[in-house]
């Protein structure tokens, strides 16, 4: 095994995408997805069918126009920005390798653990970009990370998994730095924190890392925490879940508020989704597009959604941070 100057090492993990806006490669990608047990809670058998037989040949072309929409000459904007965010950390953390690995995109999360290992490094923080715990996110890459330490041969360095951080200062001080200059500029009616949806099933689960409180819980404390930060009024702002898929699922919907903001007259909303620490599919085509169509629709007269940390100073300095502490 070769050997490294650098003993540390971090790997971030992200969703990850397809490798092209283009039908077969999101078919496939659709297909890594939803065959995943974390996602789709149901016999094998029963989820091979309709993922394969019915979801990916109905969505497939539906969710490629909305890549299209939203692809850049570099690439996918999630993987874009992930890259630019571990360039970013690696200039602050310069003793440190630093690899991206994605659950269904590439390289996934054995060959991003490959790479590591192959440079002989004693010690990998594993960093999964998800502020709050969902078996969806977190719960599945930790299967995957488990996997991928099995399949790894000779001696093992030591593994190190960076927990949730939604209530961590560095995080809420990150989001502040962000979003209060934007707020105090746009001077909304109403702020409106839109987190990913969850099946009820999965979001009042007990979380799997061993913290106190479900993905619901999480959300609703991470949303009562930023207000504070954001020294927002009570009665201007609240919460909601968007990216729902069927019935069952946590409410309300970040749709529904948005129409009754704009008919209750509420005309300037500011959105902003802590879910995501980096701009993707959700954030660029559901919010900004799909759903201020909707707003403004309903009378709303501006929508400001907030862009994701990405590569904002104060998020890059505030990962360094929450990295070291461990």
């Amino acid at each position: 095994m070769p050997s490294s100057e650098k003993n540390k090492a971090l790997l971030l993990l992200h969703t990850g995408s397809p490798e092209a806006p283009e039908r077969r490669a999101v078919a496939a990608y659709l297909q890594r997805f939803l065959l995943d047990p974390h996602i789709l809670e149901m016999p094998a058998f029963v989820r091979t069918l309709l993922v394969r037989g019915i979801i990916v040949p109905l969505r497939a072309k539906r969710s490629t126009d909305k890549y299209k929409l939203i692809w850049t000459d570099e690439g996918s904007p999630l993987q874009v920005y992930t890259d630019a965010f571990a360039r970013e950390l690696e200039a602050l953390l310069p003793d440190w390798i630093i690899e991206t690995a994605s659950a269904y995109g590439t390289p996934d999360v054995t060959e991003g653990l490959r790479r590591l290992c192959e440079k002989g490094v004693n010690e990998i923080i594993v960093f999964p970009l998800f502020p709050h715990y969902a078996d969806a996110t977190r719960g599945s890459l930790n299967s995957m990370l488990d996997c991928a330490l099995k399949k790894m041969k000779g001696p093992l360095p030591k593994i190190i998994r960076l927990p949730v951080f939604y209530a961590r200062r560095e995080y809420l001080d990150a989001l502040a730095a962000l979003c209060c200059p934007l707020l105090e500029k746009f001077q909304p009616d109403h702020v409106l924190f839109s987190y990913h949806g969850l099946p009820l099933k999965q979001a009042h689960r007990p979380p799997g890392d061993g913290g106190a409180l479900n993905y619901e819980e999480q959300c609703e404390k991470s949303t009562d925490l930023l207000a504070r930060v954001f020294s927002l009024c009570e009665g201007r702002w609240s919460l909601a879940y968007q990216s729902r898929f069927g019935r069952g699922w946590l409410e309300p919907s970040t749709r529904s508020v948005l129409q009754h903001l704009a008919r209750s007259g509420a005309g300037r909303v500011a959105l902003i989704a802590p879910s995501f620490v980096t701009d993707c599919l959700e954030t660029l085509e559901e919010l900004d597009m799909d759903l201020k169509e909707v707003f403004l629709q309903a009378g709303g007269e501006e929508l400001l959604r907030i862009p994701s940390l990405n590569t904002h100073p104060a998020w890059v300095r505030a990962a360094a941070d929450l990295v070291l502490s461990f």
